[in-house]
């Protein structure tokens, strides 16, 4: 509930500001970036219970002699945005972005577990996932060519969590085929702090780069893939820090 009004407070700060302001100037931008530990540890309620891991990814790593593995490390993610940015007499900021990410590294590789002896584990992650976030804040001007900023808010943040696992046991959850697979699906409205500084290569184009960190997850949410004879249960994470670098357009001020 807490969340909502928070968005509801945003979006109509977002709509009175503007109305009264009489110094704005308002910018277009696009970036690129990464994000490491996408999805967070990757927990679930099937590691949980057969892999004897309580803490997804980070715990599910084992070795033994006589058995070849390869270390499963958490994902790392790139994504793609825009922006809408609006600064107030001079210092008070609006910023509205979009974002998708995916993971391209990482959440891959071959482990063993114990359960009544000893097995192979293959395992596969991956994640995908677009956000929304409006957030207000100020923006402090740095000699003439550069400008500071810090902003808070809330996003809308939606994702695809994916985990694969493949076993030579066959007990469960691999007592009817060797390969099982959770998908989940799901939306938060995580907390988000962004940094920002700009740096003006002319008095209307300016490079950006930005530290962002989100702070959110969604309820629990049940594996939607019933084709494996296995059921899971995992919550989305979207927690984590963001870095990316842009440029950004000043196309409006008065």
């Amino acid at each position: 509930m807490k969340k909502i009004f928070l968005i509801a407070l945003v979006f109509l700060s977002a709509i009175i500001v503007p109305i009264y302001a009489e110094t704005v100037s308002v910018s277009s931008g696009m970036y690129f970036g990464y994000m490491p530990s996408m999805g967070g540890n990757l927990d679930s309620y099937t590691q949980q219970t057969y892999f004897n891991t309580n803490s997804g990814v980070d715990g599910i790593n084992k070795s033994m002699s006589g058995y070849s593995t390869s270390n499963i490390d958490r994902l790392t993610g790139v994504f793609g945005g825009v922006e809408f940015k609006a600064i107030f007499y001079d210092y008070y900021l609006l910023r509205i972005g979009a974002n998708y990410g995916m993971s391209v590294m990482g959440g891959k590789g071959k482990t063993v577990y114990e359960d009544g002896g000893i097995y192979t584990l293959k395992c596969e992650y991956t994640f995908k996932e677009y956000d929304f976030p409006v957030t207000l804040g100020l923006s402090i001007p740095i000699w003439k060519d550069s400008r500071i900023s810090l902003s808070c808010g809330t996003a809308f943040a939606s994702a695809k969590y994916e985990n694969k696992f493949e076993s030579n046991s066959v007990a469960a959850p691999f007592a009817t085929q060797r390969k099982i697979k959770g998908s989940f699906s799901g939306w938060a409205l995580p907390l988000v702090v962004i940094i920002q500084g700009d740096y003006f290569v002319s008095p209307e184009v300016a490079l950006t780069s930005t530290i962002s960190y989100y702070k959110g997850a969604t309820k629990v949410i049940k594996d939607s893939s019933d084709n494996d004879g296995n059921v899971d249960f995992a919550s989305i994470d979207f927690t984590g820090y963001r870095f990316s670098l842009g440029v950004s357009y000043y196309f409006y001020s008065k």
